[in-house]
């Protein structure tokens, strides 16, 4: 087929496409020119699953009939969370309460259906998860930012904004992504108030911080909490998250959920993975630490600025990063990079070495650049 041929027929059959698809592109992530050895991109753990607990899993998948569809909405597993959830918070949390999807990514493009029609806004702090721009798109909605910038991230202002747009749907991040800060408790919790719609606080780093809105989900019917097991429980590769609100969010979002949605595989390893979290915890101390190692060494330097953190990475704001960055791809070092003004990257913090690389290739940047550290002469 000639191009001339290809290019007319591809013209007509993008006219069946709905407008929001032709208007976006796929999620590519960032393309890389170099050989990657080590990979702190994608705030994944540096531990993969326990071996005991993979043996337990092998134990059960042994015994699964694969033939045989899951349970239609996973309701084993929302009772194994609602008990683990209880355990660790002390909050009276029921089954009815949670929903399982495939990964917290899942459970947000599903409220968006849920609640956002075409021509619908939806607000939410920036910068922050790219996700809840594109999901909002994609269903047709109009997606606005709200500046996360102390003097502008205010109540007074979102109310404004909330005034303004009458939104279907509010997202706050918190620990946010990708700055790691944690959003004012207080201006959150008044925006819950005065705001009678959702208001969707996404917690996929939570278990990293010593913050978090679990017990509002008891106070603001409107409150729904999402968290992932990607991130702390390493089991980015199995895609599985939850969602913790007030029955009468669930009820809605149940109704848009389809049916076996998460696999028997994932199901499964989810339930094994909460009655063995001791071991995930002792590693959740580690990463913090090395996270705090991190910052600690990385806010010493003058050429830029690094955020406050409670996530399991560093996200540092300033031109002199693009340098850092061309250093750490140089060595085989991903990380992620952000074209803002002013310029910025975000580093996972990863295993001890790993971070001593990260380190080594810093002090070489202090070097090569004769920048001057605050506080001390070396890393």
């Amino acid at each position: 087929m000639s191009s001339n041929n290809y290019n007319k027929k591809e013209k007509i059959f993008k006219n069946f496409l709905r407008p929001e698809v032709k208007a976006i592109s796929p999620y590519m992530g960032e393309k890389d020119s170099f050989k990657v050895k080590i990979d702190l991109s994608g705030n994944e753990s540096p531990f993969d699953l326990p071996q005991q607990i993979k043996d337990k899993f092998k134990e059960k998948f042994d015994k699964l009939n694969i033939n045989r569809y899951p349970e239609l909405y996973s309701d084993s597993l929302r009772e194994k969370i609602s008990i683990f959830l209880q355990h660790n918070t002390g909050i009276n949390v029921k089954s009815e309460e949670i929903i399982a999807g495939n990964g917290s990514d899942d459970l947000l493009e599903l409220i968006v259906r849920t609640f956002v029609d075409k021509g619908d806004y939806v607000l939410s702090p920036a910068p922050t998860f790219s996700m809840y721009r594109y999901f909002t798109e994609v269903n047709g909605g109009k997606y606005v930012d709200l500046p996360l910038i102390e003097k502008k991230f205010t109540f007074k202002n979102i109310k404004t904004e909330i005034d303004k747009y009458n939104p279907k749907l509010i997202f706050f991040c918190s620990p946010n992504n990708p700055t790691g800060e944690i959003l004012d408790r207080e201006i959150v919790l008044k925006t819950a108030e005065y705001y009678k719609g959702p208001v969707i606080i996404d917690e996929a780093y939570a278990e990293f911080s010593r913050n978090n809105f679990m017990l509002e989900v008891k106070k603001f019917s409107n409150i729904a909490v999402c968290r992932t097991f990607s991130k702390a429980y390493g089991m980015a590769g199995v895609r599985l998250g939850y969602m913790f609100a007030d029955r009468i969010i669930t009820q809605e979002v149940e109704k848009v959920l389809k049916p076996y949605n998460l696999n028997i595989m994932t199901d499964v390893l989810g339930r094994i993975i909460l009655k063995n979290n001791d071991i995930i915890k002792e590693r959740i101390k580690y990463i913090v630490a090395e996270r705090d190692r991190l910052f600690k060494k990385l806010s010493q330097f003058d050429g830029w600025k690094v955020y406050n953190t409670e996530a399991n990475f560093v996200y540092i704001e300033g031109e002199k990063t693009k340098d850092f960055k061309n250093i750490l791809n140089q060595n085989g070092v991903k990380i992620r990079s952000y074209n803002t003004e002013p310029a910025a990257i975000r580093i996972t913090a990863g295993s001890s070495k790993e971070n001593d690389v990260v380190l080594k290739l810093f002090k070489e940047l202090k070097r090569t650049k004769k920048c001057r550290l605050r506080g001390e002469k070396d890393v």
